[in-house]
């Protein structure tokens, strides 16, 4: 439920209604490493993360271990657009619930500040996610155990210009009771300025499993993904008069549904160092509707994902490049993304990796990502990875992640 909070917090979507130029950037699932090198991993990824994103690559790392591999946890986040989202709202309602006592000018000068519009046509998104694995060393049958949850939120702040001119007109040292400004807006919802908050979250649990093959003696595997998938909704349009953080909680704001879903893989080797990768995520369509909010509905969608993947690997560099095939659409209201990833890691040392990457939106509705990593590693039995994204836009994000090899 915190994670759950963050993300509700750092994303309200400044515009009077949703648009198909909103687009939400946040990823499907976080893994440093791969993260860090553009989130491309369909051919890269190490077998921590592969069961994430191409469960195929399991069998063709299979041969190099004999150990346990766990990774836990993996815990990330990405926005952008979102500053001073929350303290311009913020600072609206605070000059409503603040009318009970004499108003001074500070009140009016903080919300002079929506005269000049600055509220409209920005927007923003916000999105968190955790994960982790648990690799057995087999080697007919490579498998995993893995759980992954990623959370989306949006929202939108409808910003009544008569609250505006009511608030800024009040006389400091006969300010009218509550009761008497709500008359003036929308009777007992108060102000008519308005904030909706729509939230969805995605959890898989689920088992890998890998199955190697060999053509003319190359390399070739081919991967599975059973898993049960839940999807969570949030939908809440409040007030300014009338918000409150606690709602979040409410059930009566939130729908789920659970579901039956997989993924399939294919990774292959044509020569030394090379590596070739094909994924398709969540292969059955779902879709669940938001909670009905003053004649406001929306609906999340898990769509197939297509991806194919290049990446060559020479003693201590890599390089790697993905692209998705065909393009996402979270929430049904809102514009669509595709991604090209681009990325590198250097082995500095036997114990310090560095890696850099890029992400670009091929449907340019959301920010470019440059990112950054490193992994350190502790006696080749525990690794920390650190990365951090920024971008256009404003846009921020990072992950952190532990993994225990025995």
């Amino acid at each position: 439920m915190k994670m759950l909070k963050l993300a509700l917090y750092s994303a309200l979507l400044l515009s009077g209604l949703l648009s198909p130029a909103i687009a939400i950037a946040g990823q499907h699932y976080y893994e440093a490493r791969s993260d860090a090198m553009g989130g491309a991993g369909v051919a890269s990824s190490n077998r921590d993360g592969a069961v994430f994103i191409n469960p195929a690559l399991l069998a063709l790392q299979a041969p190099k271990f004999n150990d346990f591999a766990t990774l836990l946890p993996a815990f990330g986040f990405d926005g952008a657009n979102s500053e001073q989202v929350l303290d311009k709202f913020g600072a609206l309602q605070s000059s409503y619930k603040g009318l009970d006592t004499p108003i001074g000018t500070v009140d009016a000068a903080k919300v002079s500040l929506y005269r000049d519009e600055s509220l409209q046509n920005k927007h923003a998104y916000a999105s968190a996610g955790l994960g982790f694995s648990v690799v057995l060393p087999t080697h007919k049958m490579p498998m995993a155990v893995f759980y992954k949850s990623y959370i989306d939120t949006l929202g939108v702040a409808a910003i009544a210009h008569s609250d505006i001119d009511s608030l800024n007109t009040l006389a400091s040292n006969n300010p009218p009771m509550l009761t008497e400004l709500d008359a003036q807006g929308l009777g007992s919802q108060g102000l008519g300025s308005q904030g909706t908050v729509v939230t969805a979250s995605v959890s898989d649990l689920g088992v890998a499993l890998s199955f190697p093959l060999s053509i003319v003696n190359m390399p070739i595997a081919i991967g599975v993904s059973p898993k049960l998938q839940r999807i969570d909704t949030y939908s809440n349009v409040a007030s300014v008069s009338h918000f409150e953080s606690n709602d979040f909680d409410d059930a009566q704001y939130r729908n789920d549904g659970t579901a039956f879903n997989v993924d399939l893989g294919v990774a292959m080797e044509p020569v030394d160092g090379l590596t070739v990768g094909l994924s398709g995520r969540n292969l059955i369509s779902q879709e669940v509707e938001t909670i009905e909010a003053q004649g406001r509905r929306f609906t999340f969608q898990v769509e197939p994902m297509y991806a194919a993947g290049v990446a060559y690997d020479w003693e201590s560099l890599t390089l790697t490049s993905d692209i998705d095939l065909n393009a996402q659409k979270r929430f049904e209201e809102v514009g669509d993304t595709q991604y090209w990833h681009l990325g590198g890691e250097m082995q500095a040392t036997d114990w310090l990796a560095l890696r850099l990457g890029y992400r670009h939106d091929i449907k340019d509705n959301t920010a470019n990502i440059y990112s950054l990593g490193t992994g350190f590693e502790f006696g080749r039995v525990f690794y920390l990875d650190f990365t951090g994204m920024v971008g256009s836009n404003e846009a921020i994000g990072g992950v952190l992640q532990t993994s225990y090899h025995f």
